[in-house]
């Protein structure tokens, strides 16, 4: 399978809850600036999941992972 949409570096998961315990999970790539450090992507997604759920504001975050966007070892054959 070969996937021609361009991608980030950088795969996340993060995961917030609201006050009202609604949870939302928000996944996809991301390219960091130079120099950027985990804090500064996490800060940045949070404000990016803001924009798009308001009501996730002033949630917690119960989980985020990030990963460089590449898989390394055996190639599948075609």
């Amino acid at each position: 399978m070969q996937n021609t949409t361009p991608q980030g570096t950088h795969l996340y998961v993060l995961t917030l809850q609201n006050r009202q315990q609604n949870v939302c999970t928000l996944t996809g790539t991301y390219t960091p600036p130079a120099g950027a450090t985990r804090y500064d992507i996490l800060a940045q997604l949070r404000v990016d999941a803001y924009r798009q759920y308001p009501s996730m504001e002033d949630s917690v975050v119960l989980y985020f992972a990030l990963d460089a966007n590449h898989l390394t070892g055996e190639q599948v054959a075609s």
